[in-house]
Order: structure tokens, then sequence, then C-alpha cells
């Protein structure tokens, strides 16, 4: 059935996140992808408006849209709007099953929301910290290479916080990047209304399990000698894990309830 659909990896990403947006809002309200051509600013790429989307919108390149188009998975109502076709809801389908069992599907998620352009856009210098920690978690287990991964953890969950203060300008904000749960809370507080009474707890319980994280990395970039305790390669897998999962639901959960 979908032997024939070729796709660049771009556009097979593009496809995750229109069918993802189309998701996030509930049957009745559903709405088209109206796509606004390059801006004033001389940008090459548009921006694609949904209600689902982080933020309501994303920079897209308009020949990927009519690329999945082409394919039958967009249907295109004029050059400015467009639907996901049942499909594209089946190609979707078809795509994460093919990523294996379960409990890798749900990684991948991960993966490829951190991976995506538009974490890496807002969240620059905090992923190309973790994305280091990472590489590194595979290529050594060496003592010294542990303790690095500790360390640049730390540094991807405090550029992490700090590019979320930028962006939504907080001013009466604590300024030590060390800090980073005050730092976080302080974002939270700000979206407080916007997150409503069921989200915002649990952001809020997320802060606290950050916490606890964070004392994983302490003694990750301290080569664990306050506990005594000789680093192993579980403990820099525990800690590059863990701190894409805070980062990956706060990110997710600001942009995308409210």
């Amino acid at each position: 059935m979908f032997e024939n659909i070729l796709l660049e990896q771009e556009q097979k990403e593009l496809l995750f996140i229109v069918v993802e947006a189309a998701r996030n809002v509930p049957r009745e309200r559903r709405q088209k992808f109206y796509v606004s051509s390059g801006g004033m600013d001389g940008s090459l790429q548009s921006s694609l408006m949904h209600q689902g989307l982080p933020n309501g919108q994303i920079r897209v390149y308009e020949g990927d849209i009519e690329t999945l188009a082409h394919t039958e998975l967009l249907r295109l109502t004029n050059l400015m709007s467009f639907d996901v076709t049942p499909l594209g809801f089946k190609y979707y389908e078809y795509l994460k099953q093919r990523v294996g069992q379960p409990i890798q599907r749900v990684e991948s998620v991960i993966q490829n929301y951190m991976a995506s352009d538009l974490f890496q856009q807002r969240y620059a210098q905090a992923y190309q910290k973790w994305a280091s920690a990472e590489a590194m978690l595979w290529s050594s287990d060496s003592e010294q290479q542990l303790t690095t991964i500790g360390h640049l953890c730390r540094e991807a969950i405090q550029e992490f916080a700090s590019a979320l203060v930028e962006q939504y300008q907080l001013q009466n904000v604590d300024q030590d990047k060390a800090h980073v749960v005050a730092r976080l809370k302080a974002v939270l507080d700000l979206q407080s209304q916007r997150l409503g009474t069921t989200y915002k707890p649990f952001l809020e319980t997320l802060l606290s399990y950050w916490g606890t994280v964070s004392d994983l990395i302490q003694k990750q970039e301290h080569g664990g000698q306050r506990e005594g305790q000789t680093l192993v390669w579980e403990d820099a897998r525990r800690v590059v894990f863990q701190t894409a999962i805070v980062m990956f639901e706060i990110s997710s959960g600001i942009t995308h309830n409210g």
C-alpha cells in the first residue's frame, strides 16, 4: 500500500507534526492548516498555522507540503490551506509501527521531538549540550567521559531554563543559571492560568522530579566521589535519558496545553 511513497526525512517529520497537531484538537474544533508565505524579513520559509501546533505555528518549507500533497497524504484545498487525508493518518501509523516494539516507539517520540527543527531552534544551546552528552554515551565508558556527560547534562538543563526565561521575557526571576528549579517554576507561574488546573500540577510535580534528576547529575558530574561509589555506564545512561524526559515534558506541556 505504501511501497510507492518516497519521502525525505524532513517530509516525514512534517507529516508527524501535522498529524499530531490535528489530533491535539478535539474533533468538534477541528480546523484546516493555513500557510502564510515567506515574510517581509526575506525568509525563504513560510509559516504553518494551526491550533494544535506548538504556540500555534511553525516555520515550514512549502515544497515539503506540496510533496506530501502529491503523495495524497495531504489534501490542498487551495494554495494556502490543507487537511490531512485518511491515507496520511494511515501512513503516519505505518511509519510509527515500523519503529519497532511499543517501548521503542515511545522512545522515538522523544528523540524525534528533540531532534526536530522546532526544538533545536527554540532550545539550540540546550540541545547541543544534550546531544553531545548523548553521543558520548555510546562512545566510551571511561570515568572521565562519564563525568563529562554529567557536566553536559547539567549545562543542558540550565540552557533550557534560560531559553524559557528569555522566551517569556521574565523580569523578576532568579538570575543564577544554576537555580534551574526556581527559574522553571517562574515560567510555570507565569503560564498558570493558560495551563489550567489539571496540567499545571503535573508540571510542578515534574519540577520536583527534576530536583531528583539534578541530584543524579551532580553525582555524575563529580564522579560519585561524595557517595564513595564508582561511576558506571548505567549512571550516565540514566542521566542522559532523564534530562531528555524533563525537557521533553516541560517543553511539550507548555506549548501544547492551555
